[in-house]
């Protein structure tokens, strides 16, 4: 058994603890009982004080109060003494001894362990009990000596001697039998503390194992405990902990996918434009356009490719700065209706020509917002822009806008093909295309919504999506009426 096992070390501290306990107990308790038995002892000695006193005070004829007194001391095995008001020894039988009519020695061999002081004190009329050893029985004794006074008001007193060897004898089998029960309760609380401390350790080194298969990567272990305690709390956080990190490990994978996603996608919109402008220019060059018109075509599809990477290059710049918390753009009141109308008139010949209805539900006299103008008319644009493109021929768009509790709600919503679940959790991120085979010609660079969440923010607002597959989209914009 290892010492420096968890199991050896909470064995051993509660197997200390219980020899403390008990080892303290049980001298404690072997004194008591000592101090208990002499107690119970000596008051036993009392009553037979208090009888051999009456005996005294009834029985006129000698003969028969020594018979009596010798066949008490007989019984009890003590020997037993009746003292006269001058304390000389009238009777005097048991442990072999036989007599009347003593004097008192000086030097208290008789009365032995008491002293003087406690002879007066028995003739003041107070009870007195001393253990110790009487020389005049060469043995240690228990003593009690009780005051009494006879028919004619004359103080005398009854001495009661009992040897403590056979007493002591009766505490030792006391004390015995406590001895074997502290060592049986030791013995038994080793063995039970050891099988507690394995059934404890359990959870933990079950919670161990589980911390060293997520070292190595493995976050699918589970810890299978099911208690309220501490231990238990600790088992959940791990559970928690390993299925955060798997979740934030997934999160980070898909990342990393979408990242590489990005690089081949910014690497195609660039790509394609430079492949269009150097085409052109090329044509240009080796004098194939024959005509200005031409010239000035292939200049516009030059300029245009040109316009579409200068977006690309500012939709990252502007995401860049967003994300890095850079919010530094110009606000101003503004009227929000009119921004939604401008947006609606936009889209409104666009969605006529794709057969979409598009409708604006806008409260009248709605208030204006403080905001940059043309950032909120991007996220709108956006927006739209993705209703449109999702929606198909006979598709409806709803534009609605109201105020509520000093906030403005706006919705966009489609009948469009809608978002899977597992992307609507993703489509906040860079560069993240749900539709993996949409072309250039298709849609963006996946900056869109990410631009679109960070300008929401940056105005102090809130958005979020709702999505169901061959149901629709809808996005939910709340903005704050007054912005510090």
């Amino acid at each position: 058994m290892r010492i420096n096992n968890f199991v050896t070390k909470l064995w051993l501290i509660m197997t200390i603890l219980v020899l403390l306990v008990i080892g303290t107990a049980g001298a404690a308790q072997t004194s008591f009982m000592a101090d208990l038995y002499y107690e119970q002892q000596a008051k036993q000695l009392r009553v037979l004080g208090n009888k051999v006193a009456d005996i005294a005070l009834g029985e006129q004829d000698p003969v028969a109060l020594e018979q009596k007194v010798a066949l008490i001391a007989s019984l009890y095995n003590a020997n037993v003494m009746i003292l006269n008001e001058t304390g000389n020894i009238t009777q005097c039988q048991g442990m072999g001894m036989s007599g009347k009519n003593m004097p008192m020695h000086r030097n208290g061999h008789h009365h032995g362990p008491m002293r003087m002081a406690d002879i007066r004190k028995l003739y003041q009329g107070q009870t007195v009990v001393q253990r110790g050893n009487n020389p005049y029985f060469h043995t240690d004794v228990l003593s009690v000596g009780i005051p009494f006074k006879d028919p004619n008001n004359i103080k005398r007193a009854v001495m009661i001697h009992a040897p403590l060897e056979p007493l002591a004898e009766g505490l030792k089998r006391l004390q015995r039998l406590a001895i074997y029960t502290a060592v049986g309760g030791i013995l038994l609380a080793a063995l039970l503390s050891l099988l507690f401390s394995r059934l404890l350790s359990k959870p933990l080194v079950k919670m161990n194992k589980a911390a060293m298969a997520m070292a190595s990567g493995n976050y699918q272990q589970r810890i299978d405990i099911d208690t309220n305690d501490e231990i238990g709390l600790l088992a959940n956080s791990l559970n928690t902990l390993a299925s955060r990190l798997q979740e934030k490990i997934s999160q980070l994978d898909q990342q990393e996918q979408i990242r590489q996603e990005f690089v081949t996608n910014v690497a195609h919109e660039i790509k394609t434009p430079l492949a269009v402008m150097q085409g052109f220019t090329e044509t240009m060059i080796d004098g194939l356009a024959k005509t200005e018109q031409q010239r000035e075509e292939y200049l516009h599809n030059i300029l245009d490719e040109i316009n579409r990477l200068k977006r690309l290059v500012n939709e990252l710049l502007d995401l860049k700065r967003m994300e890095g918390g850079n919010f530094n753009f110009d606000q101003e009141p503004c009227d929000l209706g009119a921004i939604i109308n401008g947006v609606q008139r936009k889209f409104s010949q666009i969605a006529i020509e794709k057969g979409i209805y598009l409708e604006a539900n806008i409260e009248k006299k709605l208030p204006f917002i403080t905001c940059n103008r043309d950032r909120i008319e991007r996220v709108l644009i956006n927006l739209m822009a993705n209703a449109i493109r999702h929606t198909p021929t006979g598709g409806k768009i709803s534009l609605s806008a109201t105020t509520k509790a000093n906030q403005v709600y706006l919705r966009i919503s489609d009948t469009g093909e809608g978002i899977a679940p597992e992307d609507l959790s993703m489509i906040w991120e860079r560069f993240y295309k749900g539709d993996k085979s949409r072309t250039r010609t298709q849609g963006g660079t996946g900056l869109g919504l990410a631009i679109v969440k960070k300008i929401v923010e940056g105005h102090g607002g809130q958005i979020n999506v709702e999505s169901k597959r061959k149901a629709g989209t809808t996005f939910n914009i709340v903005l704050p009426l007054d912005q510090p």
